[in-house]
């Protein structure tokens, strides 16, 4: 029997479909979370209960764990440079399937979508010859939502709206890997990478599989590593492999820069 479709809200939905940057996280095998920036160019269908994203062929171990562990979440944490006016935090999880080979009518509608957040595409045969590969080697990765939750604040502060399964409770926390919980990178070096970078997310595995994305802030670092403020009640207690995001773009999504730190 085919799953009814989730219907969200008219301020949802403008988000969804105008939004230029959005924060994709996937679990690992370890029962960690990988938080990364993607631009899903407003790709949804409303009538369907789905919303979808397109990727490179360029990053396999990504595609690898979503095929593995279909279960994704899209978080939706900022309106800079989109076209989306509500200030609502959402995020959206949901189950994945990945499109290895798109057909030629959606790799044109992904150039069509493209088009209204960067703007008419670079065209001519020189141009056609340099971008083939970002243009028409791409993945489709569509995702079946199965819960939307929004908060009517970009830092996810107020009360929780969720549309579908109701939210799970705190999961339970995780042991610790066996070489320990010490910073495998150094800790001050990436602190200044992260600096200039305004948006901070932490992903993890939530109680039902399904990653949990939160917005963070950054408050003090030490030997052990950062301290982090989010909104109450989103971090669950305990130790857990969660994966953060830092990024930061330009209108068009020009100046991408991103740094991520995976859970294993």
């Amino acid at each position: 029997m085919t799953a009814i479709p989730l219907h969200w809200s008219d301020t949802a939905h403008e988000v969804l479909s105008g939004d230029l940057n959005v924060a994709v996280a996937y679990v690992t095998p370890a029962g960690g979370a990988v938080v990364v920036s993607v631009s899903p160019l407003g790709l949804t269908d409303r009538a369907a209960g789905r919303i979808g994203f397109t990727t490179s062929l360029g990053f396999p171990r990504k595609l690898e764990r979503i095929l593995r562990d279909p279960r994704v979440a899209l978080a939706y944490h900022t309106r800079e440079h989109g076209f989306a006016r509500p200030e609502d935090y959402v995020l959206a999880q949901g189950d994945a399937v990945v499109d290895m080979r798109p057909s030629p009518q959606r790799l044109d509608d992904v150039l069509d979508a493209s088009d209204r957040f960067f703007g008419p595409g670079k065209s001519g045969r020189a141009w056609d010859w340099l971008l083939h590969e970002y243009r028409r080697a791409r993945v489709y990765v569509d995702v079946d939502v199965r819960r939307m939750a929004a908060w009517p604040d970009l830092a996810a502060y107020g009360p929780q709206e969720v549309t579908g399964p109701a939210w799970p409770d705190a999961p339970a926390e995780q042991r610790a890997p066996e070489n320990g919980t010490a910073p495998r990178v150094d800790v001050a070096r990436l602190s200044r990478k992260i600096d200039p970078l305004p948006y901070r997310l932490l992903a993890y595995r939530g109680a039902d599989g399904y990653p949990v994305v939160v917005p963070v802030e950054i408050v003090g670092r030490d030997h052990t590593g950062f301290r982090l403020l989010s909104p109450p009640g989103l971090l669950p207690p305990g130790g857990r492999r969660a994966g953060l995001l830092a990024h930061s773009f330009r209108p068009q999504n020009v100046g991408l820069a991103m740094m991520t730190s995976p859970a294993g």
